[in-house]
């Protein structure tokens, strides 16, 4: 059996299905009653001429609760500088915070984020580095029938409802959602080297999962 840590720097898996209950019903009426809060996401970038389109965020933990982008963004060279803390949101959702602090396996959170994509939006095709490794974990709290993730050379990620994947963002991949529901997914960002019960999460899916 692989250890996590050939699993998620040397297995070459685009995705994996994680093997974790979470109270995404909950989490998903949160979010939607957060949503006057969001902020666009990445709304600087251009794709090959391309915006992206409908695509919205909110840090649940972060530098601040509308600094949604990459850390380099505000100016800091690395997560371990960048003064990440529970912000203001986390106490407007505290069924998703409570899982996160006492369910979920990450002891050192990075940016934790609420998703929306709208009817009608999309994400343009990129990548998000130039490594290839499955992180981060993006987390479906809901995935309205018309939404699809597409992979380079690997398809369509098959998210269904609460679930969980840990992906490898090294590859270029790209969203729509062809449904008339907003998409909610949430994304963890976070150090887990240390977390035992991160190791056995890791280890189980891909014993479950990696060979799907």
């Amino acid at each position: 059996m692989p250890d996590f840590k050939w699993i998620l720097e040397e297995s070459k898996l685009p995705w994996l299905k994680l093997t974790i209950d979470l109270p995404f019903k909950d989490m998903l009426n949160e979010a939607k009653r957060l949503k006057k809060y969001f902020v666009k996401h990445r709304a600087e970038d251009q794709i090959h001429g391309y915006r992206h389109k409908g695509w919205s965020s909110l840090c649940i933990h972060g530098i601040r609760a509308n600094f949604t982008n990459h850390y380099t963004t505000y100016g800091f060279d690395s997560n371990e500088q960048t003064p990440y803390k529970w912000t203001d949101v986390s106490t407007a959702c505290p069924i998703t915070t409570d899982f996160l602090k006492n369910s979920y396996p990450c002891d050192n959170y990075y940016r934790v984020r609420f998703m929306l994509l709208e009817p009608g939006g999309y994400i343009a095709p990129h990548t998000d580095t130039l490594k290839h490794k499955l992180s981060p974990v993006n987390i479906a709290l809901n995935h309205p029938k018309g939404c699809i993730m597409k992979m380079a050379g690997h398809g369509t990620v098959p998210f269904k409802d609460g679930e969980a994947y840990i992906l490898d963002v090294g590859n270029t991949h790209a969203y729509y959602n062809k449904s008339n529901e907003d998409r909610y997914h949430i994304i963890v960002h976070g150090n887990y080297k240390s977390n035992n019960k991160w190791k056995e999460l890791i280890e189980n899916s891909y014993k479950k999962n990696g060979t799907n």
